[in-house]
């Protein structure tokens, strides 16, 4: 092979690899959001238990 071929190759696999990592911050990014308030409404029903049983 020539070295242009591998050197698109090359920048084709860095290119997919680099979306890749973009898409799974931004998914981290709206994950850690979505537990965050998850947490919260479960730590309010937990409250509201505690509440109701005392």
């Amino acid at each position: 092979m020539e070295l242009s071929v591998l050197n698109a190759w090359l920048q084709f696999f860095l290119s997919i690899m680099g979306g890749c990592l973009i898409l799974f911050i931004v998914m981290l990014f709206f994950f850690s959001k979505h537990i965050k308030n998850r947490l919260k409404q479960m730590e309010e029903i937990d409250k509201n238990e505690v509440k109701i049983t005392n």
